[in-house]
């Protein structure tokens, strides 16, 4: 798949759709010491199947308000298993938001794969990973891992760069970053921050390091599969920039503009097009890609 930009609209997807039906299993994987919830939709059949690993953005879930249960559906309407679990903090998790940092995050995915691989019927040669804003950088960061078990790599807006434009301006700006990060090195272990939609989390000093440390595009020359970006126009939070340097750093993935999408992607709004444009095209390029 060579390097294009695609502005996607509706009327691409207009083809009908065989439905299958899908079984959804509630599970925790167990990761030490951490108990992750996790959701495994296991498609109609006997298997084995080809799988994709969902990571969920910063301060998400593995429901992202039923969008990433959508996306899980429409795999599974292509013969694809998936599981999506909760990081440290977030959804059903019962951690702390302290230890809900990049470390952590990588390895309760890599656990997750773990899991349906030794319970379920997958196919371990077509394996796909997914994510979403951070869950993106979490999966940038898997791909490029000189053990990397995936063939296909699906990011949607993925938070892939710690640049002043993004994640200090997501933090309210160089002063607020720097008071922040201070704070975490505390007595308390956290700075506590509220999200621009309201969420109050406690960022650890350890998410902070993580986070200065990892440098996903770095790596780029490791990953040479095929990947797509989706990304909106109206996107300001993971900046249209971050991901056509994502483009630029891995040649072989294809960037897809989500028209009217800001960084919900219809998961947080009610955008039947961006809903269609998103669960499609994750769907068509996993099907594709893990054949």
């Amino acid at each position: 798949m060579g390097s294009s930009l695609l502005v996607a609209g509706v009327a691409i997807f207009a083809a009908s759709v065989a439905v299958r039906a899908e079984t959804v299993d509630e599970v925790t994987v167990q990761n030490g010491a951490r108990a992750v919830p996790a959701t495994v939709v296991v498609p109609d059949g006997e298997g084995p199947f080809p799988a994709v690993v969902m990571n969920h953005g910063h301060g998400g879930g593995r429901q992202e308000n039923g969008g990433f249960g959508r996306i899980a559906k429409a795999l599974a309407d292509k013969g694809i298993l998936t599981i999506r679990m909760d990081f440290a903090g977030s959804g059903d998790s019962k951690e702390p938001f302290t230890e809900g940092y990049l470390t952590n995050m990588i390895s309760d995915s890599n656990a997750s794969l773990g899991y349906i691989l030794e319970n379920y019927a997958v196919d371990k040669d077509r394996l796909g990973i997914f994510g979403y804003s951070m869950g993106g950088r979490i999966a940038l960061t898997i791909g490029a891992s000189s053990d990397n078990p995936y063939k296909a790599i699906g990011l949607l807006a993925p938070s892939a760069d710690w640049g002043q434009e993004m994640m200090v301006g997501f933090l309210g700006g160089q002063a607020e970053y720097d008071r922040l990060y201070a704070e975490s090195g505390g007595d308390k272990g956290y700075a506590e921050f509220t999200t621009q939609w309201g969420q109050v989390q406690q960022l650890s000093r350890q998410w902070f390091d993580d986070m200065i440390a990892s440098k996903p595009l770095e790596l780029a020359g490791t990953y040479k599969g095929p990947m797509i970006v989706v990304h909106g126009d109206k996107d300001v939070v993971v900046p249209a920039a971050v991901n056509e340097a994502v483009i630029a750093a891995y040649p072989e993935a294809s960037l897809v503009v989500a028209p009217e999408a800001d960084h919900g992607y219809g998961f947080y709004s009610d955008q039947p097009d961006v809903t269609v444009l998103v669960d499609t095209t994750f769907a068509e390029f996993f099907a594709e890609n893990l054949k």
